[in-house]
């Protein structure tokens, strides 16, 4: 009987603590020409879209970061979890799910990774469309920069520039993408709550 307690317990905690990496784009590579990437500053905001394979409860979102200042690091930005704007993969829709203020650890161009832990944990739906947004106020010269992934398959990003029509969103499919990572936690399937509750129950029946 202890054997089966212990049996059950064991794969509800595994099966409630499995993590995972929802998406990552890749790191920078300089290759020959050296690192490069996507400027934010007040006309420019660069998205990353991904849509989960199953449920997950959102732990951490990190964006591999360089900077147009060389004298020191510090340079604020802002990242955002949104919703696509038409419910499919289209643009970055206007519902924020959770936001943080960065200030990137990069001076220069020597790419960091800039790591945010999540607060309140949303649980992001499998099939569902989500956009990573970053944008920023500093000037443009002294500005953070989304440095440039190798991710070698293609990845639906997403744009907004005053240069373009209307300063509208602009999204298509390509590589050199931004990079970043995203991780949560799987959300354990139905079944899992009722393997605890047994298991408690078969411990307390033991103890009896």
């Amino acid at each position: 009987m202890i054997r089966t307690i212990a049996m059950l317990a064991g794969f509800a905690a595994c099966s409630l603590a499995s993590a995972d990496v929802i998406i990552d784009t890749g790191t920078p590579d300089p290759g020959f020409v050296g690192y490069y990437g996507f400027d934010l500053y007040p006309d420019q905001w660069v998205a990353i879209a991904f849509t989960p394979g199953q449920d997950y409860v959102l732990n951490s979102v990190a964006l591999w970061m360089m900077s147009n200042d060389f004298d020191a690091s510090g340079r604020s930005y802002t990242v955002s979890v949104r919703t696509d704007a038409a419910g499919g993969m289209t643009i970055p829709g206007s519902t924020v799910i959770e936001s943080w203020e960065v200030m990137t650890g990069a001076t220069g161009w020597s790419p960091v990774l800039d790591s945010m832990d999540s607060v309140l944990n949303p649980i992001l739906a499998a099939g569902t469309t989500y956009w990573i947004v970053a944008e920023s106020d500093e000037p443009a010269g002294a500005n953070p920069v989304w440095v440039a992934s190798q991710q070698a398959e293609p990845v639906w990003h997403s744009v907004r520039n005053t240069l373009n029509p209307d300063g509208a969103w602009i999204s298509g499919w390509g590589q050199g993408v931004p990079g970043l990572v995203v991780s949560g936690t799987v959300v354990p399937a139905p079944g899992v709550g009722a393997l605890l509750a047994l298991a408690a129950g078969l411990g307390l029946r033991r103890r009896r």
